[in-house]
């Protein structure tokens, strides 16, 4: 339990006192927030149903006491739900809901709920404190919101008894820190002895490690451009592990891509092995660790949910695996399932134990899915957080902050709700049926303003969006009790899914901000969306929340663009912009410029591009790989590609990573040369090694910009009314980006050598090649704007040969 602390004082609420035993709630029949809003509506209820003249009420009534124990002064607060104050004496009433069948809560028994009885005799001690000694007797409420019923408990309070509880427990806490205190220094002294030597001697990596670790010790963040080779997976996890462990802070990697997760582990493994006792927990998404036949997250329906709490506390799996040091999610789902767990709650569970943690950014950025059980706070400063693959954050964050409503799902929930004899259903169909209106106005602005187009901006009424939500709402935690009460479980319940997308819908609208522009696309019935042109404030609340960041990738250019899109703070951010660690004459980079790869006159010129790849493979023998912008772009010049002196392996759009490691195996051990086609920013040209032979040459045909859409204008003109480079910040850099990861899958050691040719007049514009890193640049000719290549490439080879 974090517990916040300063100097001699430490600081606790009333719940961090009280035993943290499980309820016999089930692990996701019921939304937390829903069933917080209701619980709290039927405390006001209870509390208005008390006799006004009983005494005089106090709601939310706050408390705060201050204990010297063992030379640390506690200060502990809370806030009592009522206090009925009377002639001689005060009354608790604190209040507490469950979600229980009828004959469950018939059965209800106090003992169960521990933690209930624990805070209202801590609140009763503090009162007491407060008010002089003047008498208290406290009481709970208990209510049931399946069906309204209340339970009422007298509790008996002796001083003595509750004040040697707290001192017990105020043992235990102290217990807890010296243990904590223990742990560092155990990972101090290991530290000392522990080699942080890295294999081979890179000025670039010693430059990123050393203002890394200055970062970290002044609570700063770091913007990396790492070329490939960098080593910048140990670069930034070795400064920050001897940190957090010497500072008592937890580690949080996280990645685009699941293939990223297993470098992390290469290089913590060796220090694993060197006697570090640190604890590393690799996160995988819940469909992928579900145990049961269908993703369903629902005890009735799932043997691996059910009483999950209680059995999981009744065994010792989680002692088991957080004795290892590597919480692999496979070895967690086979333990999971023998013990008949759910493997994913046993994996979030696990979290508690490890120094530091793997995951996707989903877990940190996502809105929806962000783990609460780390992040629900105001502070992450316990944390260090590193970003691999940071270019990618930028998309996935406007992802996060776009959300929409379609139309045809209104409709359809309206059909199922009149289908249904229930009352439960009579105020869903209703509310459903004012949104339908308003899509109704939509539909109608649109013929009316906007005839024949697809796409219209439009202005959300906020004040309406936010009562229909709260309608929905409402009717929906009753429909949610319903089924509590027949005992029903519907799997992909569509009632269920639209609320969410509701509240996101209204969560996002409520920001007002002008990085959102709200438009209406009236094809197929209609969608309603927020398209977040700006995420910078969003991420960067987050970001500074934490101790220190480091953002990193091969292809951060320009920096000052991910900068300002990732919204790092200035006063806190270093930037840092590394060259790379490999022999420049080892890569000749050459432009032909002589092929126009724009859409419209792309088609003219698809058997000129596959000449260049035919002749350019024709000359040296070995394996290539050519980066086309899309799938379709890729067939049309394959068609040419005939009678080439390779084998051609061809990217399919369904290919999974699976099919492209077997790939990329048989390049390696390839005995005749191959011509690998892929597109850029898929799955062969990010993240992934073509070590030596693996490949000798890269072809990219044209900046791969985005395709011209509504959305993608929508960008455009955003960032033309901040800064006025709406089209570099909505189709150059994104597209040139993918353009420099493609490339950088050629020299991937120092041994590597090979050649990359870029396909398209438009790489010749400054406004394109300014964008194309330095280091690059760091040989005189080294890049040739020629279209006579084939002299270029037979000159690169006959030096390369001679050396």
């Amino acid at each position: 339990m974090p517990v916040k602390t300063e100097d001699d004082h430490i600081y606790l609420s009333v719940r961090d006192l009280t035993a943290h035993t499980s309820s016999h709630q089930m692990i996701s029949s019921f939304p937390l927030p829903q069933r917080g809003m209701l619980g709290r509506q039927a405390q006001t209820d209870i509390q208005k149903r008390k006799d006004k003249h009983y005494g005089l009420f106090h709601g939310e009534f706050q408390v705060k006491q201050s204990f010297a124990f063992r030379g640390k002064t506690f200060i502990v607060q809370g806030r009592i739900d009522g206090v009925y104050q009377l002639p001689e004496r005060l009354e608790i009433e604190e209040i507490k809901s469950v979600i229980l069948s009828a004959a469950d809560f018939k059965n209800f028994n106090i003992a169960d709920y521990p933690q209930f009885t624990e805070q209202v005799l801590y609140y009763s001690l503090l009162l007491e404190n407060e008010t002089n000694g003047t008498e208290i007797r406290p009481h709970l409420i208990i209510i049931n919101l399946v069906n309204d019923k209340t339970l009422t408990f007298k509790i008996s309070y002796n001083r003595q008894h509750v004040e040697s509880m707290l001192f017990n427990r105020f043992n235990e806490i102290l217990d807890d820190l010296k243990r904590e205190e223990q742990t560092r220094q155990n990972f101090r002294e290991q530290l000392k002895e522990m080699s942080f030597n890295l294999p081979e001697n890179r000025p670039q990596q010693d430059m990123f490690m050393k203002q890394w670790s200055e970062c970290l010790q002044n609570s700063e963040h770091l913007l990396a451009s790492a070329p490939t080779g960098t080593g910048k997976t140990a670069a930034a996890l070795y400064p920050a592990i001897q940190y957090a462990l010497s500072q008592g802070k937890r580690l949080f990697f996280i990645t685009s891509k699941t293939t990223q997760q297993n470098i992390v582990r290469d290089t913590i493994q060796p220090l694993v092995d060197k006697g570090l006792k640190i604890k590393t927990l690799f996160l995988r998404a819940s469909e992928k660790m579900c145990a049961n036949d269908i993703y369903f997250c629902h005890e009735a329906y799932c043997p691996f949910a059910k009483e999950y709490h209680d059995r999981l506390l009744s065994s010792n799996i989680l002692e088991e695996l957080s004795s290892q040091f590597m919480f692999l999610p496979d070895t967690i789902y086979n333990a999971a399932v023998n013990a008949t767990l759910c493997p994913f709650e046993v994996l979030l569970d696990l979290s508690a134990y490890a120094d530091v943690i793997v995951g996707d950014y989903n877990y940190v950025f996502d809105p929806a899915v962000y783990l609460r059980r780390l992040f629900n706070k105001k502070d992450y400063s316990d944390w260090i957080l590193i970003i691999d693959e940071a270019h990618n954050l930028y998309t996935r964050g406007m992802q996060y902050l776009s959300p929409g409503l379609r139309r045809s799902s209104v409709q359809d929930l309206i059909k199922l709700t009149k289908t249904k004899k229930e009352k439960i259903y009579d105020k869903l169909n209703d509310t459903l049926s004012e949104i339908d209106k308003a899509f109704s106005i939509l539909q109608q602005e649109g013929e009316i303003h906007y005839e024949n187009l697809q796409y219209f901006t439009t202005s959300l009424d906020i004040i309406k969006w936010n009562d229909l939500y709260n309608s929905y709402e409402a009717a929906f935690i009753n429909y949610l009790i319903h089924k509590v009460k027949k005992k029903q479980v519907i799997i992909d319940d569509p009632i269920e899914k639209f609320f969410y997308a509701l509240r996101r819908f209204v969560q996002i609208a409520r920001l007002e901000d002008n990085a959102f522009i709200t438009f209406y696309d009236a094809a197929e019935g209609g969608c309603l969306q927020i398209k977040c042109c700006d995420p910078s404030e969003y991420l960067g609340q987050k970001i500074d929340k934490f101790h220190a960041v480091i953002a990193m990738s091969a292809t951060l250019d320009p920096i000052g663009f991910y900068k300002e899109a990732l919204g790092f703070n200035s006063g806190r951010t270093r930037l840092l912009q590394l060259e790379s660690p490999f022999p420049s004459r080892n890569r000749k980079i050459i432009i032909v410029p002589g092929i126009s790869t724009r859409f419209k006159n792309r088609h003219k010129h698809y058997e000129k591009i596959a000449e260049i790849i035919k002749k350019t493979v024709s000359i040296k023998r070995g394996n290539y790989l050519a980066f086309f912008p899309s799938f379709e772009f890729l067939a049309n010049v394959n068609l040419f590609l005939g009678n080439l002196a390779a084998t051609k392996i061809i990217q399919k759009p369904s290919m999974n990573e699976a099919e492209r490691d077997r790939i990329v195996g048989d390049l390696k051990k390839a005995d005749e040369p191959c011509l690998l086609l892929a597109v850029m920013g898929g799955i062969f040209s990010e993240g992934i090694d073509y070590p030596g032979s693996s490949a000798i040459g890269v072809f990219v045909i044209s900046p791969a910009l985005p395709p011209v859409s509504y959305e993608r204008e929508l960008l455009r003109h955003y960032y033309d009314r901040k800064n006025g480079q709406g089209l570099e910040y909505a189709y150059i850099y994104p597209g040139m980006n993918k353009v420099i990861q493609s490339v950088g899958r050629l020299i991937r050691s120092a041994q590597d050598q090979g050649i990359v040719v870029l396909i398209g007049e438009r790489f010749s514009e400054e406004k394109y090649n300014a964008i194309l890193p330095e280091y690059w640049f760091d040989l005189q000719q080294e890049i040739a704007v020629t279209n006579q290549y084939e002299k270029e490439i037979k000159k690169f080879w006959k030096e390369i040969t001679k050396n």
